[in-house]
């Protein structure tokens, strides 16, 4: 499925969703304040809301602004870096991973343009997310019913 396009006004928060894939514990590094960690087993899901200044967005947990959310608790590489952060400083949602993410061939893909508001709908991981199974599978869909960026995490194909 190719990139799909979304409307800002209508998507304030991004969903992370562990549909069938191993628990993973989900390290959210926060700006101003010390780090903490959510562990996504199977059915679970973490969310962040996101507010936008001038066309700029930035991602919020629990009222603190989200620097990356981390997917192997700390480890290099499966992090998604946040826009506008110390992390990435651009306006989009930046996967990157120690192996060549597919739709791209390198390590690094923009998953959300804030700018072009365009998302990427299916990537993977090709080495899988904290030892899990290899590759990992990312679906991501506009939720409208949650006004919502959902991204589906699975081992198998979605």
């Amino acid at each position: 499925m190719a990139d799909q396009s979304f409307n800002p006004a209508q998507v304030n928060k991004y969903i992370l969703y562990n549909q069938d894939y191993n628990a993973f514990t989900v390290k959210i590094r926060l700006k101003g304040t010390g780090d903490t960690s959510s562990t996504l087993s199977p059915g679970n899901q973490l969310q962040c809301e996101i507010r936008y200044t001038n066309s700029k967005a930035k991602f919020y947990y629990n009222g603190h602004e989200v620097q990356q959310l981390d997917l192997n608790n700390g480890s290099s590489a499966d992090d998604m870096n946040t826009p506008n952060s110390d992390y990435n400083s651009l306006n989009t949602l930046r996967y990157a991973s120690a192996s060549p993410v597919i739709s791209s061939g390198q390590g690094d893909l923009d998953v959300i343009n804030f700018d072009s508001n365009i998302f990427v709908t299916n990537f993977q991981d090709n080495d899988g997310l904290a030892g899990g199974p290899k590759p990992a599978f990312f679906k991501q869909t506009v939720d409208s019913s949650v006004s919502a960026i959902k991204c589906v995490v699975s081992k198998n194909m979605l």
